[in-house]
């Protein structure tokens, strides 16, 4: 069993949501809450891959333009209709999402671990009974933090 499974355990509850045509899991323990986009106002300040910020100054929310930062090489702009974003542990990032589909229970032995991090970092593995990316949040809040600063 790779140590990523054993950190979470005989199974993990997510939020399965939509983003750009791909169903991709959070685990809930790695989400602090989720709010929809046009309830926000955003200060458009940033790389191209945060959409803006929320909150005050200097507790900063940023929203990560999901599709842009995962799937770069497939990303259209046009064609994201992000209505949700999912505010992670720490609430100093958020993902935006066109949809919060559902929640989901998976059981660890069923998901297929990604063992080429060098490739798609963020993919902590797949499963196949949703068709969803899992993803390691842990990496992908490192990688955010290393690219903004």
């Amino acid at each position: 069993m790779p140590p990523e499974a054993e950190a979470l355990g005989k199974e993990v509850n997510c939020i399965l949501l939509d983003m750009h045509g791909l169903k991709l899991a959070v685990p809930f323990d790695k989400v602090e809450g989720a709010l929809q986009l046009e309830d926000l106002s955003l200060a458009m300040e940033g790389p191209e891959w945060i959409i803006g910020r929320f909150g005050d100054d200097p507790a900063w929310t940023h929203v990560v333009d999901t599709a842009r930062w995962l799937i770069p090489e497939r990303y259209k702009p046009e064609y994201s209709k992000y209505s949700d974003v999912i505010i992670l542990r720490g609430r100093r990032w958020a993902l935006a999402c066109d949809e919060l589909i559902k929640s989901v229970r998976i059981t660890t032995a069923e998901i297929n671990f990604n063992h080429d991090k060098g490739n798609r970092s963020w993919l902590l593995g797949t499963y196949m009974p949703e068709r969803c990316a899992v993803l390691d949040i842990e990496q992908m809040l490192l990688e955010f933090e290393a690219c903004s600063a």
